[in-house]
């Protein structure tokens, strides 16, 4: 047995590590402490060093390392050792055993067999079960008492991918996350992390949501030495709001942004690259070696593979009967699009059977992954998963792709051009590693990119470069560098011209409005702000605009786009706000609705039935029960506008607070 596999024991035998973790837990003689993975003992070795009357709980899976800590500790009457599989054991599921402080070192990516994978998914449902340090994270965290603490050191990657949204989640708002430290994972003696950096995340466990948000998080990078991480003076510091974390995209710490960078990411009223383009991974076949073949030999990592017969391979089209069960001729081998970053033109390497025989055998294989089968042979754009220090894009062309391309397919084929060029430029690839600060792209990630629709003129200008640059390199010329420049500066410009309103009404909201507290609205509204009883009824009768005159209040809200469906057929019941809402509007007199459509503008009205304090999770299970929001209950009234009119949302590009009459005196 590999115990390095199974168990995934790494131990700590930096010193400075250890005085950095220990000195940030406050230790107290009175301390009930636990060590859920022990080890061999570094961490309660340097605990005792500074609080030896501590009583110390070990827990640890490994039996030889369970021998050498009884016999280490025999003396010591204040240690209790037990051998058990931490995140399995009863004490720590049901949170029957709290401690004042938990330190450790849990296991990164250890070997677990199926049997216990398949339980570890229903103990811990909510979270990602493949990767056991969030789970011991998780678990540790809930086995703190009120204002325990907790340092562990463990990967970095839970602050950022989208595989972690959960365990971020549960951080910000059950805890008070005192500190992240960053730095390499060479600093760790023995390790060194290919997919990722190390972090050290001091927390203090707290049931009051309000404190946990209002919390501000010391982060630490641009550590050079292991020494410096106890000087306090060394690297980089920056603060961050946790509520601002939490209301971001993912709840994600976007460690390599800027203040502009990040508003532009989390701004709800800005489209999503999801919005308007379908994202999707594509086609494994389960066997490559037997299926795929590359066009020559000398290609990368094509020695291990039969190279295919030219007279075999299949350019022209397919009609829909063989896309979707295979060529009967011999010509049967069809281009695949694999991973490697090529920008706007990638020549057909590489080969893929597509011989009705071959289907047969995907379709029954359990290893194959015959996913999003809709998608291929579409025109599209396709994005190495695995990028360099740029993200790269070439046209799909209408061939087949596989699992480590993200697939890009436009809502509006016209738009593929333009977004290759866009995918190409230097700032999508900034947005990018602030999203996703690893080298592995998913379709998750390509989805939070945001979008921001161009002009006409502008449009035309990118589309006519980039086909430009697309000829040049079928004819076998590189120089691409002068469009490329041409295109990095449109889309910077295009970029930077929206930070700077957002730039604009970030320092509107500062100076005007303040976030409304949903909980000081609860507490004086604990059932409903406001229930109105006139109904449609009461306006059936009136004409367009001008036959309508009213002074009640209105609300304008801009709608998610992911929600816009129930709101453009006029059949939507309710409306959940963001998880901002300004203070200035006054809740008790609200009487109308109006759904603000992007890129469209105003066009129904609704009577606001009742307006209350809700949460996000009434509509969406998934969602977190204290994500509190304002919830109006909403009835579809009269569309005022035969066609939607175009407005200013005034506060944060999301509401606007007026009444019927000012409007249409607005509008004229």
């Amino acid at each position: 047995m590999n115990e390095k596999l199974t168990f995934q024991a790494y131990y700590t035998k930096s010193d400075p590590i250890l005085s950095y973790m220990t000195d940030m837990l406050n230790l107290q003689p009175q301390d009930s402490i636990f060590e859920p993975c022990g080890g061999d003992g570094v961490f309660v070795d340097k605990i005792l060093e500074k609080s030896s009357s501590s009583n110390i709980t070990i827990y640890e899976l490994n039996p030889k390392a369970v021998e050498l800590l009884r016999k280490k500790y025999e003396k010591q009457s204040n240690i209790f050792i037990k051998e058990t599989d931490t995140l399995l054991d009863k004490e720590l599921l049901t949170c029957s055993h709290l401690f004042d402080k938990i330190i450790g070192n849990p296991p990164y990516g250890a070997r677990i067999d199926e049997e216990k994978k398949k339980l570890l998914k229903r103990l811990y449902s909510d979270l990602y079960t493949k990767e056991s340090y969030t789970l011991f994270l998780y678990a540790c965290t809930r086995c703190l008492r009120e204002n325990g603490e907790l340092s562990f050191i463990i990967p970095d990657t839970f602050l950022s991918l989208h595989r972690h949204i959960a365990i971020r989640k549960y951080l910000l708002t059950n805890t008070k996350i005192r500190e992240l430290a960053l730095f390499p994972s060479s600093f760790f003696p023995g390790v060194n992390f290919g997919y990722a950096n190390l972090c050290i995340i001091t927390l203090e466990k707290t049931s009051d949501l309000q404190q946990n948000l209002s919390n501000n998080i010391t982060i630490r990078t641009c550590i050079n030495s292991v020494e410096d991480l106890e000087k306090r003076e060394k690297g980089i510091t920056q603060i961050v709001s946790q509520k601002e974390v939490y209301e971001g995209i993912g709840a994600a710490f976007m460690l390599n942004s800027t203040k502009q960078l990040t508003w532009l990411i989390n701004n709800e009223t800005i489209e999503k690259i999801g919005n308007i383009a379908n994202c999707v991974t594509g086609f494994y076949s389960g066997n490559d070696k037997r299926y795929l073949h590359p066009l020559d030999g000398s290609l990368k990592n094509a020695k291990k593979y039969t190279c295919v017969k030219t007279e075999d391979v299949r350019y022209s089209e397919l009609s829909e009967k063989e896309k979707l069960w295979g060529i009967e001729t011999h010509q049967c081998f069809v281009p695949i699009m694999k991973g490697g970053n090529v920008q706007y033109v990638k020549p057909n390497q590489w080969f893929m059977d597509w011989s009705v025989q071959a289907l047969i055998e995907y379709r029954n294989s359990k290893k194959c992954r015959f996913q999003n089968s809709s998608y291929y042979f579409k025109k599209g754009i396709g994005i190495p998963m695995i990028r360099s220090s740029r993200l790269t894009s070439a046209l799909l062309e209408e061939r087949l792709f596989d699992q480590s391309i993200v697939g890009v397919f436009p809502n509006d084929e016209t738009f593929t051009y333009y977004l290759l060029g866009f995918f190409n430029s230097a700032i999508c690839s900034e947005l990018i590693n602030v999203i996703n600060p690893s080298t592995n792209n998913s379709a998750n990630y390509i989805k939070k990119i945001p979008f921001i629709q161009p002009s006409k003129d502008v449009r035309t200008r990118v589309e006519n470069t980039v086909k430009t640059i697309i000829a040049t390199l079928k004819q076998g010329k590189t120089d691409i560098d002068p469009y490329q420049k041409e295109l990095d500066d449109i889309f910077n410009n295009i970029y930077m011209n929206e930070i700077r309103c957002v730039e604009h009404d970030v320092k509107a909201e500062k100076k005007q409005y303040k976030q409304l507290n949903f909980l000081d609205v609860l507490q004086k509204y604990p059932s409903s702000i406001v229930e109105n009883s006139v109904a449609s009824e009461s306006l059936s009768g009136y004409g367009l605009i001008q036959d309508i005159v009213d002074i009640n209040n209105v609300l304008i809200c801009n709608v998610k786009l992911d929600n816009i469906e129930q709101f453009l057929d006029q059949s939507a019941k309710i409306y959940y706000t963001g998880k901002k809402f300004p203070s200035t509007v006054a809740l008790n007199k609200l009487y109308y609705f109006m759904p603000y459509i992007k890129s469209k503008g105003i066009r129904d009205l609704y009577l606001i039935r009742v307006a209350r304090v809700g949460t996000r999770k009434e509509g969406q299970p998934d969602n977190n029960p204290n994500d509190l929001r304002l919830v109006f209950e909403i009835e579809f009234v009269k569309q005022l506008f035969e066609e939607y009119m175009p407005i200013r949302l005034e506060i944060w590009r999301t509401y606007t607070d007026t009444t019927l009459s000012h409007l249409f005196s607005t509008i004229g």
